[in-house]
């Protein structure tokens, strides 16, 4: 089933605006009266999109690569704002021979999962059944409950967390996920290993922990992709005969491999959540503040040093080697990269001026990330791939607030005020949204009116509360759907007091309208702004179709491309200086 936004009228663009929408609607709505608070706000449907919502489809780009770009945290009025800032960027040049669609929007939970998800499979939770990477289902066991994998049945109810996450790598909080596993060595404790690829799991599929994994109810350990029930482009083009290639940030990313655990033939996903030094990642200690022991996904100079296992990555890869560049490999046909840079400097080093122009040090970060862009075109052009090569440059999440530093609220309050009705929680997931299963889903409507009755508290930090439908969030996923869906207040995040200014994972206008610009050869339409609104989940079916391969492959998500792109003459691929 497709999906289609029901949207408010999205504001002007500017460098970076205050809260708009659902955001601005909370300024005067904030009473737990009626059926929710957002009721002017961005919903999710399920009912079949028309074309008429997001423009028809008309791309006729034919190349032999398409480079898949999230630029995590990337917010449309970003884009903008860099390009207004650094016209001679390279996101400018590319913004000048490409189509920029300035209301993008992602489908909600604006989490990483979900988010990524989007962008690869064209589809939302309704059809996934993956609302993060914290979330619960009703039918699978908790990690534990086999005496042996893959062998008799759990002992114990059914119904457990599904966490994804750096707790889940064997040796968590190292770079490699495992012992042995360095930045560039994969899966491979011997570097003589990597003449071949590992279709089955990936470069870094053994770094997953199966012993921490939720269990099936024949034992079997429920990896992030087999976890989403819908294909990938990865796992369709690679079908198709593509060559195929994904860089991201941590092991458990496997989830872009397609249910068969097989899409991504060269997959590289170094740990972000590193807590390390110079001898295992072999990042400079000038580059982490201490040397050593520097989580490198709260660290904002240290974040474009990880970003840099990416790049060399993505630039072997171009120049005709696996990511490892250890050995000769065909470039591939669909690949990409994700940066952290951009959030990490987001969560903690912020915006200025009510959110009107970067810090330094997020502007430092996306000037990174634009010199990244350089070498990337760079490399293309000399390895002659320039000419055949398309490029998505977009955000798996947004991020907020940005006008202002984030309230940290924590959630705990709102955990024991429900068990004090005897309201019991089976999973409650928070960040900038609260998603919350109940134990039974039968305390639904009790559960509903109390949390509304907190809300009148602005201690709670609570905006909106409703059931899953009001939003679009039911997945037709047996036992996935949450019970209850919580939106915090603008600029609220249901967090623990740290240094955090910013987080994603919400619904409002700052966590889904995110960056999207496509650049390819030959574009008759470069250099225009596609003002009409459309879904970031239209990216998998344009990366498919740029390739030639068939958007009807994927699984009963958007089988459009994205509107605005049409090809005929000669372009030039731009490049910019990598100084």
């Amino acid at each position: 089933m497709l999906v289609n936004w029901l949207l408010h009228t999205t504001a002007a663009l500017a460098p970076v605006s205050a809260p708009a929408g659902p955001a601005a609607a909370a300024a005067t709505s904030n009473t737990s009266t009626g059926p929710s608070n957002l009721t002017a706000g961005p919903k999710v449907s399920l009912a079949a999109s028309s074309l008429s919502a997001y423009g028809a489809a008309n791309a006729a780009i034919h190349v032999s690569n398409t480079l898949l770009v999230s630029v995590d945290g990337l917010h449309s009025s970003d884009l903008t704002a860099y390009i207004a800032l650094e016209p001679s960027s390279t996101l400018a040049r590319l913004a000048m021979q490409g189509v920029i669609y300035p209301n993008a929007y992602l489908p909600g939970p604006s989490d990483s999962f979900p988010g990524i998800l989007a962008l690869t499979t064209g589809n939302n939770a309704t059809v996934t059944g993956v609302y993060y990477d914290d979330s619960y289902d009703r039918n699978l066991y908790p990690a534990g409950s086999c005496a042996i994998l893959n062998s008799g049945k759990p002992t114990g109810p059914n119904g457990t967390e599904c966490l994804f996450s750096e707790l889940q790598d064997i040796e968590t909080f190292s770079i490699g996920g495992a012992p042995g596993v360095g930045a560039y060595n994969g899966l491979a404790t011997n570097v003589t290993t990597l003449q071949t690829d590992f279709p089955t799991q990936g470069l870094n599929g053994t770094s997953v922990n199966e012993s921490a994994l939720p269990l099936d109810a024949t034992c079997k350990p429920v990896h992030a992709y087999s976890f989403n029930q819908a294909n990938t482009v990865f796992q369709v083009a690679r079908d198709a005969g593509m060559r195929t290639a994904w860089i991201d940030k941590g092991p458990y990313y496997e989830l872009v491999q397609g249910q068969n655990g097989t899409g991504v033939m060269d997959l590289y996903t170094p740990e972000i959540s590193c807590q390390c030094g110079d001898n295992e990642t072999g990042i400079p200690s000038t580059a982490i503040t201490d040397g050593t022991g520097v989580d490198l996904a709260k660290n904002v100079t240290a974040a474009r040093a990880y970003d840099e296992l990416h790049v060399q990555a993505v630039l072997n890869q171009i120049n005709g080697k696996h990511s490892s560049g250890n050995y000769a490999a065909q470039i591939p046909n669909l690949f990409g990269l994700n940066f952290q840079a951009v959030s990490v400097g987001q969560k903690y080093a912020g915006y200025q001026n009510n959110g009107t122009t970067f810090s330094p040090g997020l502007k430092a970060n996306l000037d990174y990330v634009d010199q990244s862009l350089a070498r990337i075109l760079a490399a293309l052009q000399s390895s002659g791939n320039a000419a055949s090569t398309a490029l998505i440059i977009t955000a798996k999440h947004g991020q907020q607030p940005t006008a202002s530093n984030a309230t940290l609220i924590s959630p705990t309050p709102i955990a024991t005020a429900l068990a004090s009705q005897n309201i019991s929680v089976a999973q409650f997931t928070t960040d900038d949204i609260g998603l919350l299963w109940l134990t039974s889903s039968e305390q639904t409507t009790i559960a509903l009116a109390y949390l509304r009755s907190l809300a009148q508290n602005s201690s709670y930090g609570i905006l909106d509360v409703n059931e899953p439908a009001y939003y679009g969030l039911v997945s037709n996923v047996v036992g996935r759907t949450p019970d209850l869906v919580m939106v915090p207040q603008p600029g609220v995040v249901f967090a623990s007091p740290s240094k955090k200014l910013s987080e994603h994972g919400g619904l409002l206008q700052p966590d889904v309208n995110v960056a999207l610009m496509v650049y390819a050869p030959d574009l008759v339409t470069a250099g225009t702004i596609y003002n009409e609104t459309v879904s970031v989940s239209q990216v998998a079916c344009t990366s498919l179709s740029m390739i030639g391969v068939p958007c009807s492959t994927l699984t009963a998500g958007y089988a459009q491309a994205l509107p605005g792109l049409t090809a005929t003459g000669p372009a030039t691929m731009p490049i910019a200086s990598s100084g």
